[in-house]
């Protein structure tokens, strides 16, 4: 884990400081190219964040002070951009369990996975979505992001605007991602659209496209 300060400026374009712990972890599936996305994502989406909620700790990290808890956001879809062939229907709404707090006491300081950005109530952002069904692998069927390092920032309808993403922040300023995000950065959702829409999905994955997405994701491996 790193732990960074990060400053994020509101539309009221006050500052703010605060640590952001960095963790870095293993994904389920692949999304470090828009095939990745093609082939995982069901649809790409405008969301706000409507709200957030806590979960508990454990019993044990609660008896000695110190620990982690979950945290909860409810993503609203505003929009559906882009939709995978024979994808299931967009939901209107979901919850998503990504990131949370470490605590120390009466201390608290956010965790967020890297690339991940810091997704606060009431803003926007772009990102693609699927759907888990229950297999060996997934425990709990239902909506998901594809990953927390292929979520934009939305604002005015600008990609990578209006919020930060902590693990970017450098000392000379902002960098941008160098994921699939990168190129699209700065620009307008059209062209993230447009670059879908002409990217095939992942040829090893071709004749498992109706398999759940983790399932898929190990067929286009083992090819």
């Amino acid at each position: 884990m790193t732990v960074l300060v990060v400053q994020a400026d509101g539309d009221d374009h006050k500052s703010a400081h605060s640590s952001v712990i960095i963790s870095h972890g293993d994904q389920l599936l692949p999304s470090g190219t828009l095939t990745d996305w093609t082939t995982y994502g069901d649809h790409l989406v405008v969301v706000t964040v409507t709200g957030q909620r806590e979960l508990a700790p454990t019993s044990e990290e609660t008896e000695a002070g110190e620990g982690y808890i979950p945290r909860v956001i409810s993503l609203r879809i505003d929009k559906v951009l882009w939709s995978r062939k024979d994808a299931s229907n967009a939901p209107s709404a979901f919850e998503t369990e990504l990131d949370g707090w470490q605590f120390h006491g009466d201390q608290r300081n956010a965790v967020r996975l890297d690339g991940e950005p810091m997704l606060e109530v009431g803003k926007q952002y772009v990102l693609p979505i699927l759907y888990f069904t229950k297999t060996e692998t997934v425990q709990n069927a239902g909506w998901s992001t594809l990953s927390p390092d292929s979520i934009f920032p939305y604002q005015e309808g600008i990609l990578g605007k209006g919020d930060v993403i902590p693990s970017l922040q450098q000392a000379e300023g902002d960098a941008k991602p160098t994921d699939a995000r990168g190129p699209f950065f700065g620009k307008q959702s059209a062209e993230l659209v447009a670059a879908l829409k002409s990217t095939p999905p992942d040829p090893a994955a071709a004749d498992a496209m109706k398999l759940p997405p983790d399932e898929r994701a190990k067929h286009a491996h083992d090819q």
